[in-house]
């Protein structure tokens, strides 16, 4: 028997091998290349479950389109073609070139628009491998099927808002979905998608997580008090609270003032406004707080005129500042009787 023949018989074993894909049933490679899809999101959905059954990755690669309709759309394995030549040596990179993954196979699924029927039918499919499948519990952790979806990510920030560490989260996540092949990803996926997650959105997510907390705080407190501005696109710009605490501290030991801030020391580069006051026992007490976008005239007479709106407006007999001129204007527009001392 020569080369040719056992070729066409190995050819023909892997023609006769049935796959069970979840939601199609067993199907041979004919029965593959006969299906149609409606859509390419329901063809791209078939692949990458078929992909999962196998035991290999795979992901999205040329497409065609035309009249805005996609007219070929192409799926290839994960390994599939090689690594451009200039990334393959470490001579002028800054570190070590990663360990190559793609094998050059031209494993393959590819859809075309059928306009006579108005559906996407298959016109390649290439089934075979040279590398490596998954089996059994690696197939979870291949890397085109983990996938952090929303309700895990709303989790992990419902957890850290409470001082739950992102890490213990994906433990607890384990440990309801019945194991690590389960849960759908990794450690690393998670903390991925929450750098993601910060840098598209830093400070919406942020500012939201501000405001809960806030909010946590007025449910437990009747007295306490938060105000804050937003800009024409709806973020957070400036932003005063206090509590009931601070508020009977004013009534007593209101009279001298201390106003300051410090220079932009926090992750998000704003002024920290604290009012400061001293008690008869020669303790400091703070009055109230916030965060403000810039130090102009403006958000210094904002801030004053909540701050003094939160005590019933009573006015301070003297306020001690540092030598800046934006909040010597500001107290002299809010609180014109105070004494202003640097």
């Amino acid at each position: 028997m020569d080369g040719s023949e056992n070729e066409n018989q190995a050819h023909e074993g892997v023609e006769d091998v049935a796959v069970d894909v979840p939601g199609s049933g067993s199907l041979k490679i004919a029965d593959v290349r006969d299906l149609t899809f409606e859509t390419v999101e329901e063809a791209e959905k078939f692949y990458f479950t078929y992909s999962a059954a196998v035991g290999f990755g795979c992901r999205r690669d040329d497409k065609g389109e035309s009249k805005g309709r996609i007219r070929w759309r192409q799926w290839v394995c994960s390994k599939e073609g090689t690594r451009d030549r200039r990334y393959l040596e470490a001579d002028g990179l800054g570190r070590t070139p990663r360990k190559q993954t793609r094998v050059n196979y031209a494993a393959r699924f590819m859809i075309n628009y059928n306009d006579t029927s108005g559906v996407y039918v298959v016109n390649k499919f290439d089934p075979e491998h040279n590398h490596e499948l998954a089996i059994g519990n690696q197939i979870a952790f291949v890397r085109a099927h983990r996938h952090v979806g929303t309700e895990s990510l709303a989790l992990t920030n419902t957890m850290t808002r409470v001082s739950i560490r992102p890490c213990h989260t994906y433990e607890y996540m384990v440990e309801q979905a019945g194991g690590y092949s389960v849960v759908g990803f990794t450690i690393k996926d998670l903390y991925n998608k929450l750098n993601q997650q910060r840098r598209t959105s830093p400070f919406e997510s942020d500012s939201e997580g501000a405001l809960s907390f806030m909010r946590g705080l007025a449910a437990k407190d009747p007295h306490f008090i938060c105000r804050f501005t937003t800009d024409p696109e709806d973020r957070l710009v400036n932003i005063f609270w206090r509590d009931g605490h601070s508020y009977v501290d004013y009534q007593c030991y209101g009279d001298v003032v201390i106003f300051d801030s410090t220079y932009k020391t926090n992750a998000y580069n704003q002024p920290l406004v604290l009012f400061v006051g001293t008690n008869n026992h020669r303790g400091s007490i703070v009055f109230g707080a916030a965060f403000i976008s810039d130090e102009t005239v403006e958000t210094y007479t904002w801030l004053l005129r909540i701050f003094l709106e939160s005590m019933n407006g009573k006015m301070p007999k003297a306020v001690l500042t540092d030598n800046d001129e934006a909040m010597r204007q500001a107290i002299e527009t809010v609180m014109p009787e105070a004494r202003h001392r640097l």
